[in-house]
């Protein structure tokens, strides 16, 4: 039985951090996206954002398809006891916690670069711009950064 629980808690664990990076990846592609909007409005990103909607439910299929099937057959349950105690353990806390701290400081110090940069661009274009690109460095260095602090107990340092 035991083996069954840390197989079952391994598998947790493993669509936990595998649905982090696909947030992330998935938090940046939109993020980009976002930006070209705010940047050309006129351009070609803007004008096929429309049809590209459509694949939007396909994609969200397929993703989940692939992350359900890093459980094994099993469901993600918050109730579960396994998934219940990787959401509450100390380290995970501690990394997110730092996580969070590190990506604050990223958010603070890459204000000034991005008023500079997005400056010279009429006033709402530059606002919505530098809002696009602070949220998405903000959750990006936050998922990024809890990643690679998670990745430290697993490696064994």
């Amino acid at each position: 039985m035991t083996g069954s629980i840390d197989s079952r808690s391994e598998r947790y664990l493993r669509f936990s951090h595998r649905s982090m990076v696909v947030v992330l990846v998935l938090m940046v592609m939109t993020g980009a996206v976002a930006l070209a909007v705010a940047l050309r409005p006129d351009g070609v990103i803007s004008q096929s954002l429309p049809r590209a909607g459509v694949l939007l439910p396909v994609a969200i299929v397929l993703i989940a398809g692939a992350l359900h099937a890093t459980l094994g057959g099993d469901r993600w349950t918050p109730e579960a006891p396994e998934v219940r105690a990787i959401l509450q353990d100390e380290w995970r806390r501690m990394n997110m916690a730092r996580a969070s701290r590190a990506a604050f400081v990223v958010v603070l110090a890459a204000q000034v670069p991005l008023g500079l940069w997005l400056g010279m661009l009429p006033a709402p274009r530059g606002v919505m711009a530098m809002a696009i690109t602070t949220m998405t460095f903000g959750l990006a260095a936050f998922i990024a950064l809890f990643l690679y602090f998670e990745r430290g107990a697993h490696d064994g340092g």
